[in-house]
């Protein structure tokens, strides 16, 4: 897995093309775009230990596995997380409004995908984060990840940069941990 920025043009440039921090992984997978894209559409990232175990630190709360498989937006429902928005095969971007350092993420569980575009209430943050494939082969998958977060406000900004400074690294891990479940998964499906 490398670190490092995207090449060219995405949809997270489209939903949120201005930034105060961001983040950006990405790992090479053995398995053709689709299945890749396919894998990771119905992921369940709660059946990630390191997952589970980052978000119960964070909440004070263990995050139970599904019971049952789900689509990813039937997970994201009532989450305050939404798609905002996706090219099968290409680029989902999912996100997110709210005070992130609050312990309960302080999530604007109302906001709607139409809504995020012009969300700058101060005192807040909004969140984009992507999952993006590029075909190296016919056969072969990049998977990046980027996350990018906008602050409203000198306070929000502080509060944030704070926030980041230690839950960054960790975060950083969890999206490390995604990629290597699709990886092991496509991968999987793909022999």
């Amino acid at each position: 897995m490398t670190v490092g920025p995207l090449e060219t043009r995405s949809l997270i440039d489209e939903c949120l093309p201005t930034h105060d921090f961001s983040a950006a992984y990405e790992i090479r997978i053995s398995a053709p775009r689709y299945v890749v894209y396919r894998t990771l559409s119905r992921a369940d990232f709660s059946r990630v230990r390191l997952v589970r175990l980052l978000m119960a630190v964070r909440t004070g709360k263990w995050m139970p596995r599904d019971a049952e498989p789900k689509a990813l937006r039937q997970r994201l429902e009532g989450s305050g997380f939404f798609i905002l928005s996706e090219v099968p095969d290409q680029e989902l971007v999912i996100g997110v409004a709210g005070r992130f350092w609050r312990l309960d993420g302080g999530r604007c569980t109302d906001l709607t995908p139409q809504e995020f575009p012009g969300f700058s209430r101060p005192g807040y943050a909004k969140a984009a984060w992507n999952f993006r494939l590029q075909s190296e082969s016919a056969d072969t998958t990049v998977l990046s990840t980027e996350t990018r977060i906008k602050c409203f406000g000198q306070h929000a900004l502080w509060r944030f940069r704070q926030y980041w400074s230690v839950v960054g690294p960790f975060s950083g891990l969890i999206r490390k941990a995604i990629l290597k479940q699709v990886k092991l998964e496509a991968e999987s499906i793909a022999r």
